[in-house]
C-alpha cells in the first residue's frame, strides 16, 4: 500500500508540475490558484491511472515502461481536464506528456544516483 502511495504522489508530481509551466506556456510569472487547480486535476488523473495499470493492468519491471506510461497518462489526462492554450487541441497536452516524461526520467536517474 505504501509503493502505491508513493507512486501516486510521485506522478502527481511530475504531472503537476509539467502541465502548470506548459499552461502558462514557461512564464511563470502569471501562475494563479487557478492553474494550480487545473493542474492539480491533471496530477491526480495522472497518478490514479499510474496507480491502477501498475497494480491491475500493467505489472511492469521495466522503468522505461513507466516513464512512457507517465507522459502518455499525462498527455490523455490534460486533453481530458482543460482546453489547449496554444496551438491544436491536442498540442499542449503533448508538451505536457513529453515534460511529465522527462522529469520522470530526471526523478529516476536521481533517485538512481542517490541509491547507489
Amino acid at each position: 500500500m505504501i509503493k502505491r502511495v508513493k507512486l501516486l504522489v510521485e506522478k502527481f508530481a511530475e504531472a503537476w508540475t509539467a502541465c502548470m509551466i506548459c499552461m502558462v506556456q514557461g512564464d511563470v510569472t502569471v501562475l494563479t490558484l487557478s492553474h494550480a487547480f487545473t493542474a492539480s486535476k491533471t496530477g491526480i488523473l495522472t497518478g490514479v491511472a499510474m496507480v491502477v495499470a501498475s497494480s491491475s493492468f500493467l505489472p511492469w519491471d521495466n522503468k522505461w515502461v513507466g516513464i512512457f506510461l507517465t507522459g502518455i497518462f499525462t498527455m490523455i489526462a490534460d486533453i481530458i481536464v482543460h482546453p489547449t492554450h496554444f496551438g491544436p487541441e491536442w498540442l499542449e497536452a503533448v508538451c505536457t506528456g513529453f515534460g511529465a516524461m522527462m522529469l520522470a526520467l530526471i526523478y529516476s536517474r536521481a533517485f538512481m544516483a542517490r541509491r547507489d
